[in-house]
């Protein structure tokens, strides 16, 4: 299953990356993701991090590698566990702040008549969350700072 959904957020990309840099700012932006914790940094400067995804009552846990850290233009984790697959943030400089793109591409394990049957359904589900973490991201980041 894959996803991608692109936006502009009014910050520039140094700011994005920098706080898409931490597992655990995915955790408070990612509406179904909960249990983050950072569990090392990769040679290569990316993350290594622990994640509970819930999702219908069910929780799949797994870890997350960032096999790309290309400050500050791209960051790629990779996902193992319960859910198999990939997570892409790029960071693009534009006039308005930054273009962001994020992509999921994972693999529940499920057989190919289920995942044909759910197909549709999914797609939409997977759309809405990721739009929901894009639009959480950048009223985050927009928000004003609190004294």
């Amino acid at each position: 299953m894959k996803a991608s959904v692109r936006t502009v957020i009014d910050r520039p990309p140094e700011a994005v990356f920098e706080y898409m840099d931490v597992p655990e700012n995915q955790g408070r932006i990612s509406p179904r993701l909960s249990g983050v914790e950072t569990v090392g940094v990769l040679d290569n400067g990316g993350k290594r991090a622990t994640y509970t995804y819930r999702l219908f009552g069910l929780s799949f846990e797994g870890e997350v590698r960032g096999v790309v850290h290309d400050p500050p233009e791209r960051i790629v984790f990779e996902l193992s566990g319960d859910i198999d697959g990939r997570i892409e943030w790029e960071f693009e400089p534009v006039d308005a702040g930054t273009r962001l793109t994020y992509t999921a591409t994972y693999d529940l394990g499920l057989p190919w008549l289920v995942r044909w049957l759910v197909s549709p359904l999914t797609n939409r589900f997977n759309r809405r969350e990721l739009e929901a973490t894009v639009r959480n991201l950048a009223d985050g980041l927009t928000a004003p700072a609190e004294n």
